[in-house]
């Protein structure tokens, strides 16, 4: 007897899943619904706060570029939320949500069709090798330490070390401000004695972003320079302006206002990195 193949054709929804069989000559594809539980929306609203960050080891990232990156990462992905269908197709296991759903899960004030929950990885700092090394002295603003990840990323920095008093790189709105930066930068956390201790003993030598320094054109940045940054509201902290043995500044007009703390990272990352690759 022979068994013509046939498909199954159900509407995708609320997160369908598809396979497809091709036993005893037939094939199929069958959905199977995965609904959004009310369980699953308190755990993705909880991870606004850095306690339930924490507490579970999750973050979130919102958007298709974020939700790109983060799949197209070594990171461990813990779910996907979507309310568009076609992006089933571009990520098999995404739960297919309602806008009101999603409205209750995202942090943004205009939700993304895309969220990502993703498990928190440690980050791999290895500085034998000597790699170009950026240190975020008390950046406690959001946007400020998410840029700093990007521009980082941008000019091939791999590795951010932050004192403890940094703003968290999970914090939905540094994820969002690295524009998926954050998959790609190793940013870890260490007291801020242990941290110089450290950077020291790797044999770097501590160039800080100070108002009152040698101008950096007049630095030679070739050697193994770690860029400390501090907050913009109280610059480097007394402890790291202690065990600075450079003083860089940037030169400008007289009379402006201090540089945003991200554009002063960014001018001096590109210096760093412009000496770096074609020595004077």
């Amino acid at each position: 007897m022979h068994i013509f193949p046939f498909l199954v054709r159900i509407p995708r929804f609320l997160g369908a899943r598809s396979k497809r069989y091709s036993d005893f000559g037939i094939e199929m594809i069958y959905f199977c619904a995965v609904q959004v539980s009310k369980k699953d929306i308190k755990l993705v609203r909880s991870l606004g706060q850095k306690k339930f960050r924490n507490e579970t080891g999750l973050f979130i990232a919102e958007g298709l570029k974020l939700c790109r990156e983060a799949i197209a990462s070594k990171w461990d992905i813990h779910s996907i939320y979507t309310t568009d269908e076609a992006f089933l197709d571009e990520a098999s296991d995404a739960i297919k949500v309602t806008s009101a759903e999603m409205k209750m899960i995202s942090q943004l004030t205009t939700p993304s069709p895309y969220l990502c929950v993703i498990h928190q990885q440690e980050a791999h700092m290895d500085l034998s090798t000597k790699p170009l090394l950026c240190v975020m002295d008390g950046v406690s603003d959001p946007g400020n330490l998410g840029t700093m990840i990007r521009t980082a990323d941008w000019f091939g920095i791999r590795h951010i070390l932050c004192s403890t008093d940094c703003v968290e790189s999970t914090n939905p709105k540094v994820v969002q401000s690295t524009m998926g930066s954050i998959f790609r930068v190793q940013v870890a956390y260490l007291p801020t004695s242990e941290l110089i201790h450290r950077v020291q003993q790797a044999g770097y030598t501590l160039s800080g972003a100070v108002l009152d320094g040698t101008t950096m054109f007049d630095c030679q940045l070739t050697s193994y320079h770690a860029l400390v940054i501090g907050s913009e509201s109280h610059g480097i902290s007394p402890e790291m302006q202690q065990a600075l043995q450079l003083k860089i500044t940037i030169p400008g007009v007289p009379g402006a206002e201090s540089l945003n703390a991200s554009v002063a990272a960014g001018i001096l990352m590109s210096e760093f990195h412009r000496q770096r690759n074609s020595p004077l």
